[in-house]
């Protein structure tokens, strides 16, 4: 950058001189011509005498000379002001990012996905104008006002204080104009990011659209909000379309004073024509220094506003985060829950109250409860998605916090309650937990969650891209998929989310059945509202309210007649109701 504004300085250290030299140029045709009036036709001859010639000969390979080193200089003041700026775009998104994978759950039930998405992109696009325009273009006013100002008041005082009589107007005016402009869009990109989410909201939705038959009710509702950015352009067209004209205007008063107060002093003798030439040009110099003063000082204000916003980000507290020499050790998979209790960030109650729970390595334990009663929550702290307010948890004996966090959720296999597929193909959807994973892993995968058959079935097999959000499957193959996706990371501890609630009964009974030799020797902790689905658990875990009220093998909690009890008897009439 320091780079940039030595090259930036010695570009308008070139250009002042442009107009000294056309003023010599012209100073000396008129001379020429003056010597010579009265024989009109002479002049040109005149002009290509050898001394003539020769003066006007040096003047343009000088001007020349100075036009170039003006535009290489200027060339390089792009290549490293710019450039730069680029630069520390790049790597204030990266750290952006790196800093948003790293950031806690919590971080992500108080901001919205948009609200992530503008900061990481269009907050970081002003940043980098501070780097980049904005110090280019004060720079540029510094140097280019100065050596001009200069030139002007060696030339003539009382001129140069007329001509700079409308240039603060002109500042006002590019100061005012700009910040309007600013104003005006923020206000459309905010418009622009409702008009993308509902446009998003709609196509991700366009089946319930139409299932409901609300096709036209969906089309009003997005011209609606259509109306609304189109009012609001319009209204920033009209302001844009003000501004070159108002600017243009601004600079024409400017010239007719210089025209006006230089001409008065050419007949009274004390300036020449090439004096007049020379001060239109130092005019127009300035005018886009001094206008810049007002966009820069908007534009360095969007920037202070987005870099704090940036900043918000960078200076958060990962909250969860590695110790200093953390534990990389192979996992066998002993689970302990001590005395654990946890409420999300943002509540009071409480979602799990001190739970004990122990989990031998290779043990197959299932955690059944009402919707609401702290399952969930529960297997999240494992992987340490979240960390609990009271209590530790232990893995193999160890505090889960004194692990590596990588080789925690590398050990770990996680089907989430709520189904997540990229718009990718199927096969690397399923590979997407490791790296350079073979086909024939993927096929296997594939296979032990009963989805191969599935998949073979479409055209392009799996090499078939699923619409967002996997809205090319159905409910159950994208559970089966992320069963897959879990399964062909070989894991110590597999966690099963309530993952095969979209399936029948008679494909969940295919898909325990390949799984109960891959999940052999494996601690496994499945979730379900399905008995049918639990009950060879080698230990069941009843919760209500956050804490473990029941616990044993499915035939131990049907004998001991209590919520377990009650649960089983309820899905076995639900059974008989829906075969009547």
């Amino acid at each position: 950058m320091v780079l940039g504004a030595i090259f930036l300085t010695g570009a308008n250290f070139f250009l002042v001189w442009i107009p000294v030299l056309i003023r010599q140029t012209m100073d000396r045709v008129e001379q020429l011509s003056e010597n010579n009036y009265q024989v009109p036709d002479r002049i040109l001859e005149t002009l290509f005498t050898t001394e003539a010639a020769e003066v006007l000969g040096w003047n343009s390979l000088i001007l020349i000379g100075t036009v170039f080193m003006y535009g290489v200089l200027l060339f390089a003041t792009r290549q490293t002001l710019i450039v730069t700026s680029r630069k520390v775009e790049f790597d204030i998104r990266n750290d952006i990012v790196n800093k948003l994978m790293k950031l806690p759950q919590s971080f992500y039930s108080r901001y919205s996905s948009g609200e992530v998405y503008v900061r990481a992109t269009e907050d970081v696009n002003k940043v980098r104008e501070y780097y980049g325009p904005v110090i280019m273009y004060s720079i540029n006013t510094i140097t280019r006002a100065g050596f001009v100002l200069t030139m002007m008041f060696l030339v003539n005082t009382e001129l140069t204080l007329w001509a700079l009589l409308p240039l603060p107007l002109i500042s006002f005016f590019a100061y005012w104009i700009t910040g309007f402009i600013h104003r005006h869009s923020t206000i459309i990109q905010e418009q622009y990011s409702v008009l993308a989410g509902r446009a998003k909201e709609t196509f991700s939705s366009i089946r319930l659209i139409k299932a409901f038959n609300r096709l036209e009710y969906e089309q009003n509702r997005f011209e609606k909000e259509s109306e609304s950015y189109r009012v609001k352009k319009l209204r920033l067209d009209m302001i844009e379309s003000l501004f070159h004209p108002g600017l243009n205007f601004l600079i024409g008063i400017s010239l007719i004073i210089v025209i006006w107060k230089g001409g008065e002093m050419v007949i009274a003798g004390t300036l020449t024509i090439g004096n007049i030439a020379e001060f239109l040009i130092y005019v127009a110099y300035l005018i886009w220094p001094v206008a810049a003063l007002g966009y820069t000082t908007n534009r360095f204000q969007r920037s202070l506003a987005s870099w704090e916003r940036i900043s918000e980000i960078l200076n958060l507290d990962a909250q969860i985060e590695n110790k200093e020499e953390p534990i990389t050790k192979e996992v066998e998979g002993a689970i302990e829950f001590r005395n654990v209790s946890f409420k999300y960030p943002e509540t009071e109650e409480l979602v799990l109250k001190n739970l004990n729970l122990k989990i031998h390595p290779g043990e197959n334990v299932a955690i059944v409860g009402r919707t609401g009663a702290g399952k969930t929550s529960l297997v999240q702290l494992i992987p340490r998605l979240f960390d609990p307010v009271k209590g530790n948890i232990r893995l193999d004996g160890i505090p889960l916090k004194d692990w590596s966090l990588e080789k925690i959720r590398e050990s770990i296999g996680f089907v989430p309650q709520e189904t997540f597929l990229f718009s990718d193909t199927i096969g690397e959807n399923i590979a997407f937990g490791v790296q350079g994973a073979s086909q024939k892993m993927i096929e296997d995968s594939a296979e032990k969650a009963q989805v191969k058959d599935n998949i073979l079935d479409f055209e392009k097999k799996f090499k078939t891209m699923l619409g967002e959000r996997g809205i090319t499957l159905s409910g159950g193959q994208k559970q089966r998929t992320a069963i897959a996706r879990a399964l062909i990371k070989d894991p110590k501890i597999l966690i099963f989310d309530d993952s095969l609630s979209a399936v029948d009964t008679k494909t969940e009974d295919a898909i325990l059945k390949h799984l109960r030799s891959e999940l052999s020797g494996r601690t496994t902790i499945m979730i379900s509202h399905r008995i049918s689905t639990i009950k060879d658990a080698d230990m069941i875990y009843y919760i209500e309210e956050g804490q473990i009220v029941e616990s044993g093998t499915h035939e131990n909690l049907l004998a001991g007649k209590g919520h377990y009890f009650d649960m089983y008897n309820k899905q076995m009439l639900e059974e008989e109701l829906a075969e009547i």
